[in-house]
């Protein structure tokens, strides 16, 4: 998971600034008038291919939480990180109703998710640190809750979430981090097992550059580093897969000066 880019209002689809700015009106209406259930919300709106195109282009077609390149699996899902319907703080719990009805359509509030870490992972849940805190309607303020979850882009994941080789882990144990990684499941085998398949050329390419190192001159090691090198600025580029990993093996394995 690392930081996507992406200011306030900047490359918003004009369907959203249109359409789901009159569909978040009526609903601030319902609401005022005694609606207190909100289930039918427009997916042409806020998953319109223009949305949808907008956040492949930002996201480089790579899931916010896992980090995933969705094209060649799926088509992926608009998600909604602040869930539109009802909300959950933890699995098992009541659901809270009305969801974040207001949000339903707002550019900051959307983004690009693969179907296992959105419909089988996060679903509905949206635990936060302090659920007294939590916006009930439009009349609240979203900005006093403290969301759990790691946001994409208000947050720094490399701060809350990093990885020994393949395995993610928080950092410094903390609370954000753990619950993220367990609850979305960004653990899972399968993801793990992926990770480990495109980490291990670089892992054989720096043991290879170590047991050399102290037996070759310099000028014999230039070409083998310089490989190590164009591979750190493949990988650790935010178009790559699993950037966050890559990032944090850099850390660890910085390419050496020959």
């Amino acid at each position: 998971m690392i930081r996507i880019t992406r200011k306030l209002g900047s490359n918003e689809p004009n369907v959203l600034r249109t359409r789901g700015s009159a569909a978040c009106r009526t609903m601030e209406q319902l609401y005022d008038a005694g609606n207190r259930v909100f289930t039918n919300f427009d997916k042409a709106i806020y998953a319109h291919q223009d949305v949808k195109d907008a956040l492949i282009k930002i996201q480089n077609y790579k899931c916010c939480f896992c980090e995933s390149k969705i094209g060649h699996i799926d088509d992926g899902d608009v998600e909604h990180f602040r869930p539109k319907a009802a909300s959950q703080q933890q699995t098992g719990t009541p659901y809270i109703t009305p969801g974040y009805y207001w949000q339903a359509y707002r550019w900051e509030n959307l983004f690009l998710a693969c179907t296992k870490c959105n419909q089988r992972n996060k679903r509905n849940l949206f635990p936060l640190l302090n659920p007294v805190q939590r916006a009930l309607s439009h009349h609240d303020a979203i900005a006093n809750e403290q969301p759990v979850f790691i946001h994409p882009v208000d947050d720094d994941p490399e701060t809350l979430i990093t990885f020994d080789h393949e395995n993610i882990k928080a950092v410094n144990a903390n609370n954000r981090g753990a619950q993220t990684i367990s609850i979305l499941r960004l653990d899972r085998s399968e993801l793990t097992q992926h990770r480990a398949e495109l980490l291990e050329t670089l892992t054989t390419l720096y043991l290879i550059i170590q047991d050399i190192a102290g037996v070759l001159p310099p000028e014999n090691l230039r070409d083998t580093v310089a490989l190590y090198k164009d591979l750190y600025n493949k990988c650790t580029a935010e178009t790559h897969e699993y950037a966050g990993m890559f990032r944090a093996f850099f850390k660890k394995y910085p390419v050496p000066v020959v």
